[in-house]
């Protein structure tokens, strides 16, 4: 007789986030798994998670927290800037089969292609969200290739779930945008609605996640773990209005005009990423993993998450100071089409 396998030791830094949290439940569930948590300790997690809890960027400490365990498979859902992942490679080179690092589509230089798939050229000049996770994987493949540090790079477009949905020009929180919808306020979106987007949902991006984890057929490459449907920003405010039994009501901006905001990031967040119509390539993931499926199309994601509001009432925050930015803009764009109106 053959002895079973002995479970895969994974750790998960971070853990509880929108991308993370379905990852963490499933792999608590499953039983060839052993499974660590590293991370602050502000949430409850499954019961049969082991929690370790550190702050990942406080480097001593976490040497200190996980120096009696050892580990097969690390995920870090948490690493944004340069040092952080010379830190982390450094202190697990030569102690585990698997990194898995969770990059972005947002490396991208995406003015030089329409259809992109993993090899496409990175350089975002807009984001430097997008360029510190691109100065991210470097480090990562340059230790893969000198040194064979393990590494996966995953790279996810717009993951959402709970209280998080796909929105063009949002406040603290998406509920900003439906507390408008729902008072027949007028909202924005940028450019002319038809820019196309790919959003994924959390239940999803978690089940193709999983078949990347201990797969060797992953180490030293790139994916993109995106739903290959594709809709257009109108077609998600749609939806929404809808499902809310509301009229549309929508003003459409210019995203540079919108750009110009002191208010919020809008050019890293849409010059630097929704404004383009970019298609993703999943070819990649296909080959490596067995059960390739995404099953959440968007109006159902909405639907969810009008759900899960309902359920927790106390998400429903008020945005008063994105509510004025977004009354100004409108009435200040307003005039100006009227300025403009009869005079070329």
């Amino acid at each position: 007789m053959h002895a079973d396998p002995a479970p895969v030791k994974v750790l998960l830094i971070g853990g509880t986030g929108t991308i993370s949290t379905p990852i963490c439940e499933r792999l608590s569930e499953d039983p060839d798994i052993d499974l660590y948590v590293m991370n602050r300790g502000h949430q409850p997690l499954p019961v049969n998670a082991t929690q370790i809890i550190c702050d990942f960027h406080d480097i001593e400490a976490m040497e200190r927290a996980l120096s009696p365990f050892s580990f097969d498979v690390v995920c870090n859902f948490i690493v944004y800037h340069p040092q952080e992942a010379r830190q982390q490679m450094a202190f697990f080179k030569g102690k585990i089969r698997q990194y898995i690092f969770i990059s972005t589509v947002v490396v991208y230089d995406h003015e030089t292609a329409v259809m992109i798939d993993e090899t496409q050229k990175q350089g975002n000049v807009f984001s430097l969200y997008g360029q510190e996770k691109s100065a991210c994987e470097q480090i990562f493949f340059e230790a893969w290739q000198k040194d064979g540090f393990p590494v996966t790079v995953v790279r996810p477009s717009q993951t959402y779930g709970k209280d998080r949905i796909p929105l063009s020009v949002k406040g603290n929180s998406c509920w900003s945008v439906i507390d408008r919808i729902q008072r027949n306020r007028p909202v924005i979106i940028h450019g002319d609605g038809k820019s196309t987007w790919h959003c994924t949902h959390t239940e999803d991006f978690a089940h193709n996640f999983l078949q990347l984890i201990n797969n060797e057929k992953t180490i030293g490459n790139a994916f993109h773990n995106i739903h290959p449907m594709v809709v257009n920003w109108d077609m998600i405010y749609h939806h929404l209005y809808r499902l809310l039994h509301r009229e549309p009501q929508i003003v459409h901006i210019a995203s540079d005009t919108l750009a110009l905001s002191t208010t919020y990031d809008i050019r890293s967040s849409i010059l630097g990423d929704k404004q383009y119509s970019n298609l993703f390539d999943t070819t990649s993931l296909q080959e490596v993993i067995s059960d390739f499926r995404y099953t959440i199309d968007i109006q159902e994601g909405l639907r969810r998450y009008l759900n899960y509001m309902e359920a927790h009432p106390e998400k429903k925050r008020p945005d008063p100071v994105y509510d004025a930015w977004c009354d100004h803009v409108i009435d200040a764009y307003r005039s100006f089409e009227q300025n403009l109106k009869g005079t070329f």
